[in-house]
């Protein structure tokens, strides 16, 4: 009969909303939860990104696909979130640089240094955003060795100007 019908529509609609209700409350519970307990790893990615972007990009974290999967996102100073697809290559680069020092650094505090080995990671990168990233290799590389590979006089030059026993240039 179209009253049961309407009863049960009435019923499942009913169900449909807290169980919506219910799946949006627990997102928005874990984003929070992620927000307040970010990983280290994710923080120090994000706090290297933010330096090697020059500041263009804040920090980093996590947003869902179509899918409702977690995706990695840039987080601009005004909050808006940038997917990986979104960045240039350049900034995508950055990014992924940011990850593994965050992931060396990691593996270092609990493990004897490892060189780091990079061939010519800094090709799409500006000068200034080139600049930032060799501070950092610099500055790793008071942990550990890092050996930087490149055929452009360019980074040469930058990574000179670090200063006097910062970097030692070796010509292949």
């Amino acid at each position: 009969t179209a009253q049961g019908e309407l009863a049960k529509l009435s019923t499942d609609v009913d169900r449909y909303v807290r169980v919506k209700l219910a799946a949006e409350l627990l997102r928005a519970e874990i984003e929070r939860y992620r927000e307040a307990n970010q990983a280290p790893l994710l923080k120090r990615a994000g706090q290297v990104f933010a330096r090697l972007t020059l500041g263009s990009f804040r920090d980093l974290g996590a947003d869902y696909n179509a899918s409702d999967e977690p995706v990695l996102v840039g987080v601009r100073p005004n909050d808006e979130r940038v997917r990986v697809e979104g960045m240039s290559e350049g900034t995508a680069d950055q990014l992924y640089l940011s990850i593994r020092l965050a992931t060396l650094e990691q593996h270092l505090h609990t493990h004897e240094p490892i060189p780091f080995v990079v061939d010519d990671i800094l090709v799409h990168f500006d000068d200034d955003r080139a600049t930032a990233a060799l501070e950092v290799l610099a500055e790793l590389s008071k942990k550990t060795q890092v050996l930087f590979f490149t055929h452009h006089a360019r980074l040469v030059e930058l990574a000179n100007k670090l200063g006097d026993g910062v970097v030692a240039v070796h010509n292949l």
